[in-house]
Formats: structure tokens, C-alpha cells, sequence
């Protein structure tokens, strides 16, 4: 017999035996990070990773939860963030690069940094492009980067997603975008002081996806746009005209206090009927508010999300109206924001309602076992007569998904009890869990 050795095939490195182009082409799968480690593994990676030509994301979450309340450390946080953006910006060497994004707290000696940033993103035909300068705390905000007007640049046909975070950008620099970057189809803006007036329009617009929230001073927003898919906006009441949105699935609106979200139903009201997925924010909920027109039926409607900040002595039991005129929803999601405990009062029934046979899904975020949120739960928990699942969470919905989630849930065990006093109500075969 003979050796076992002789019957060994070596180990070939296959990866290796690749052509270049192809090698670069996998780096592009990888985040830069990975993609920079590959220069370890030989003379010929070392040299491969510039050419990467998928995703730059460089986000800084340092900036975002841990970073130190010490002015000092930040600002050398932050320098070293951006030394480090400009050593893998100054080696790149591909011509094109598919995304751009950069997530780190802005300050004033940055600028000429993000500017060449953004240059340097458009000189290489990004797709996808996001700056998002969300402060760590509101109150340290300083100045807001402003957006270079897109006429420097050459290569923004390619641009696909645009997303801007307390960047200030005006309403003449996006139209001027839409109307060049005929691929553009996800526009976001948050946080922007620069916008007014917006004209979303064009019978030729790829657009799919328009987001709107936080920009204070925009006082009017006109849509034709004959592929738009999703619309959400958050701010002051605004005069909202949707001349042509024939294929509007998704909506999101929410006001601020003092600012019902009633006005959207009257410009959303040709569309109502065809949306699968309506989000509503009622700051200061009353009954003053939430008095909605006589819906038509959201005959199509399969997930109602409601975002409530309640006042003392309100009844959410107003929404049912909204519940019960979607007769194929399939999710109910609330979240509730309270601003000081609420005065504990006697639970409401109600005696008449729907059975609905559709409803499988309920998440309640913000649970805090009074009668304002136990009577809907009750009122979800008797009519749902095929539900699947309910999930009620006891944590704030603004902590949801930070460091500060955990805590918080640790912190309620008194209301999670409460929770559980639900289960009687529960119907056959549905799951109620409580986080």
C-alpha cells in the first residue's frame, strides 16, 4: 500500500489564481473596513483595495451615544475621524464607487473637509450619497454644514439616493437635482433650515421614495410625480398639494404641537384608497385634533401606525374610527409618548365595535399600564378575533434601538407586570410577549 502522503493533493489558493478585475470586484462586497484588512494578505492585495468601488460608509458612532463630555477629547475625536476619512479618500483610486456615506457630529472646522468629501463622491459617480451631522445633543448645535450647489459638479446622473441630515440644502439645489439626475429615486432631507417652498414635478421623474422632516421653515410641498411610492413628511402644518401620485403606497405624516395632521387628508384624499402602509404623529393628541373627516374606506391598508403624545384625561379610544376603516389591515402599531405620568382614571369599554378577521399583528411601544392604553389594548384584544401576535414594549419609543433600551425595560418591571394582567383578553392561539 502506499503512503498515505503520496494521495495528498496541496492545497491551492483559488482565490489567488483569480483575474483582478474579479478580486475587486469581491472587495466590493465588503465594507471598507474589510476591504482595507485584505492588505494584509499579500504583496498583490496591498494593492487591490484602492480599486474598491462598493461602499465608503464611514460612520463615527462615537459621536453619536459615547462620545465624552469632555470638549477637548471630542474635538480630537473628531479630528482623528476625519484624518482617517482623508488617508482612504487620498489612496482610493477606482473611477466609480456605488456609496458615499458619512455620519459623524459636524463642526465649522470641518467644512473644507466635507467639501472636498463631497467632490470627491460625485468626481467618482456615486449612486448612493448620504451626510448626516446629527449632533449628540441638540443643544451643542453650532452651524450647519451647508450643500455645494450641484452645478461644480460633472457626474450626478449616476445619483440614485440623496439623503441629507441637518445639511442646509434649498428648494432651487433639490429641484435643480431632480431635473439633472434622471436615476434619482430615494430623496431625504432632515433638518434643513433652507427649505421653503418644493416642487417635486415631472412626468419623467424616477422617483419612488420623498422624505421630509424637520425643516422648520418649508411652507408648501407640490407633487407630481408619476412613480412615487412613499411620501412621509414631519413639521408645521404646510399647504400639500398631490396633483399625481398614481402609485403612492406609503404614507407618513406627523405634525408638532398644536399642529393636527387633519390637513394631509384633504391633499392625500384621491390616494387614500390604494395606500398599504399609513404612519400618523399626533403631537399634543385631544380631542380637539383628532376629530379626522369622515374617512373614506383604506380599503388596501394593511399596517396603521399611530404616534400619540396624550394629554391627561384622553381617551385613544377616538382611533378606533381609524382602525375599523381599514377592513383588511393586517398590523396596528402605537406608539405612545408621555411627557409626565398621566392621572390614573377608570378604564373605558366599549361596547360596540367590528370583529375583524384580518388584524394578526398588534405592537404597542411605550406601554405604561393605564387606562389610556389598557382600554385600546382591550378594545385590539377583543375585536382582533384571529390575532397572532401582540408585543407590547414598556420602554419609551425614543430609547428604542440606543444604548439606553436595556435600562429602561429594567426599569419597568412594575409596568411589565401590568402587561401581564392582559393576558385574559388574549384570543385563542395569540402570543403576547412583553419586553
Amino acid at each position: 500500500m502506499k503512503p498515505l502522503a503520496n494521495h495528498m493533493v496541496e492545497e491551492e489558493d483559488l482565490i489567488s489564481l483569480l483575474p483582478d478585475e474579479m478580486l475587486i470586484s469581491i472587495l466590493s462586497f465588503l465594507t471598507v473596513k474589510e476591504a482595507c484588512r485584505t492588505s494584509v494578505l499579500s504583496h498583490r492585495w496591498k494593492y487591490l483595495w484602492p480599486f474598491f468601488t462598493g461602499s465608503l460608509d464611514f460612520d463615527d458612532p462615537d459621536t453619536m451615544w459615547d462620545i465624552s463630555d469632555d470638549k477637548e477629547i471630542t474635538n480630537r475625536d473628531r479630528d482623528k475621524f476625519v484624518t482617517r476619512v482623508n488617508h482612504i479618500l487620498n489612496l482610493h483610486q477606482a473611477s466609480t464607487i456605488d456609496e458615499f456615506r458619512v455620519c459623524f457630529e459636524f463642526n465649522t472646522h470641518s467644512k473644507c473637509d466635507i467639501d472636498r468629501w463631497v467632490d470627491f463622491a460625485f468626481s467618482k459617480g456615486v449612486k448612493r450619497f448620504e451626510l448626516n451631522f446629527k449632533p449628540t445633543w441638540l443643544c451643542l448645535i453650532e452651524e450647519c454644514y451647508t450643500f455645494p450647489h450641484v452645478k461644480r459638479f460633472r457626474c450626478i446622473k449616476s445619483l440614485t439616493s440623496l439623503t441629507l441630515m441637518y445639511v442646509h440644502v434649498t428648494s432651487e439645489l433639490l429641484e435643480h437635482l431632480l431635473s439633472n439626475c434622471t436615476l434619482l429615486e430615494s430623496l431625504h432631507v432632515d433638518s434643513s433650515e433652507s427649505l421653503v417652498n418644493l416642487k417635486i414635478c415631472g412626468s419623467s421623474l424616477k422617483l419612488k421614495y420623498l422624505h421630509i422632516r424637520d425643516c422648520f421653515q418649508v411652507k408648501s410641498i407640490k407633487i407630481f410625480a408619476p412613480n412615487l411610492e412613499s411620501f412621509g413628511f414631519l413639521g408645521k402644518i404646510i399647504e400639500l398639494q398631490v396633483d399625481y401620485a398614481p402609485r403612492l403606497l406609503d404614507v407618513c405624516v406627523s405634525g408638532l404641537s398644536h399642529h393636527p395632521v387633519n390637513y394631509a387628508f384633504c391633499a392625500l384624499s384621491s390616494y387614500l384608497h390604494q395606500l398599504e402602509s399609513l404612519t400618523l404623529g399626533i403631537c399634543h393628541y385631544d380631542s380637539i385634533n383628532i376629530k379626522f373627516p369622515k374617512l373614506q374606506r383604506l380599503t388596501n391598508l394593511r399596517h396603521l401606525k399611530l404616534r400619540v403624545s396624550p394629554r391627561d384625561g384622553e381617551s385613544l379610544l377616538d382611533l378606533i374610527s381609524l382602525i375599523e376603516a381599514a377592513p383588511l389591515l393586517h398590523k396596528f402599531t402605537l406608539e405612545l409618548f408621555l411627557l409626565k405620568p398621566m392621572i390614573d382614571r377608570e378604564v373605558r369599554k366599549v361596547i360596540e365595535y367590528d370583529a375583524n378577521e384580518h388584524l394578526k399583528e398588534v405592537e404597542i411601544v411605550g406601554f405604561v399600564g393605564r387606562a389610556i392604553d389598557i382600554e385600546l389594548i382591550v378594545y385590539l384584544l377583543e375585536s382582533a378575533i384571529k390575532l397572532e401576535k401582540i408585543v407590547i414594549k414598556t420602554c419609551c419609543p425614543t430609547v428604542v434601538g440606543t444604548p439606553c433600551e436595556a435600562e429602561e425595560i429594567e426599569n419597568n418591571e412594575g409596568v411589565r407586570e401590568c402587561a401581564k394582567q392582559l393576558k385574559k383578553y388574549l384570543p385563542l392561539g395569540a402570543e403576547l410577549v412583553i419586553l
